[in-house]
């Protein structure tokens, strides 16, 4: 059995902070690699989260004038959290006022 690092695979690919399935995906090797040592876990979930935070502080759930598109909370740019990314699974609908057709 080849004994393989988590560095040699993970690296700095857009796609794992911009994309909600690559972003569980790289939790689950943090997980599945370093889950046997709680220091080592909390230290790679730790900088993997932080930069996952980085990477997504210029991005909104919304537009301004437009209805809120986010799956959980809104969140403004500038801000840490990755509603937007839930949103790609879990979109909220649109509400329709009681005056509409």
């Amino acid at each position: 059995m080849v004994k393989m690092k988590i560095e040699d695979v993970q690296g700095d690919n857009p796609h794992d902070y911009s994309d909600l399935k690559s972003m569980l995906g790289m939790l689950d090797q943090i997980i599945r690699f370093y889950g046997h040592d709680e220091e080592k876990l909390k230290e790679k979930a730790g900088e993997f989260i932080w930069k996952l935070t980085q990477f997504n502080l210029p991005y909104t759930t919304h537009e301004k004038g437009k209805p809120e598109v986010c799956g959980t909370f809104p969140k403004e740019k500038g801000w840490p959290g990755i509603s937007h990314l839930i949103a790609q699974a879990y979109p909220r609908k649109p509400i329709i006022g009681l005056d509409s057709d």
